[in-house]
């Protein structure tokens, strides 16, 4: 679902040129982060953004108590972009994963005022956010039909969502699992339920 989107190379190459271009007015500062350092906050103010050059790096999302990895990203990723072009606030939490990263961190508006001398830069964004947003409207699609489908209890419906969400992407997976489960525990409890209904009635006889 994130990572493979055929607009990523273009768009980070093109980042690239543009950091080399634009270096003096950007003047990036190199960061390097150990496994498990928080690089954002959730709810937190964007001031800058960040490109990962090396590591890898987990979304997570907090929802109440719970926390929920959304994405894994990999060099070259640019990180806080989200959050900075919507409500200027962080929308996760970015956590480095499997060893140390090297990244460059650089003020969000000077990135955006460089970005305005580079439109082919801007259309391969707007493409990358935009193939995103379509993957993500699929899946939430799929889950919705499978939701509905434990609620038929349809378990031919459940096993087709599930094999349709099965790849797309690990936490993808996770809720394909539990739709699953979901499934299962309904199944078992009609069948208890139509059991103790059955020796009632023998009772009553």
């Amino acid at each position: 679902m994130w990572g493979d989107e055929p607009q990523l190379q273009t768009f980070r190459e093109r980042l690239k040129l543009l950091l080399v271009a634009h270096q003096q007015e950007l003047n990036p500062e190199k960061v390097v982060a150990a496994e498990g350092d928080i690089l954002f906050h959730q709810g937190d103010s964007v001031e800058t953004l960040l490109l990962l050059t090396h590591g890898r790096v987990a979304v997570d999302i907090h929802t109440g108590r719970e926390i929920h990895t959304l994405a894994q990203v990999e060099a070259v990723e640019l990180l806080g972009e989200v959050g900075f072009f919507a409500n200027g606030k962080h929308y996760a939490d970015f956590r480095v994963v499997e060893g140390d990263a090297e990244l460059l961190a650089m003020p969000g508006q000077a990135l955006l005022q460089a970005m305005l001398f580079d439109t082919d830069l801007v259309v391969e964004m707007l493409s990358l956010v935009s193939e995103r947003c379509r993957r993500g409207n699929q899946v939430i699609a799929m889950l919705l039909s499978g939701i509905e489908a434990v609620h038929d209890d349809s378990k031919e419906r459940i096993e087709q969502v599930t094999t349709e969400l099965t790849g797309v992407h690990f936490c993808i997976d996770k809720a394909s699992r539990q739709l699953q489960k979901l499934q299962q525990d309904q199944s078992l409890r009609k069948r208890d339920g139509h059991r103790a209904t059955s020796e009632l009635s023998l009772i009553h006889i």
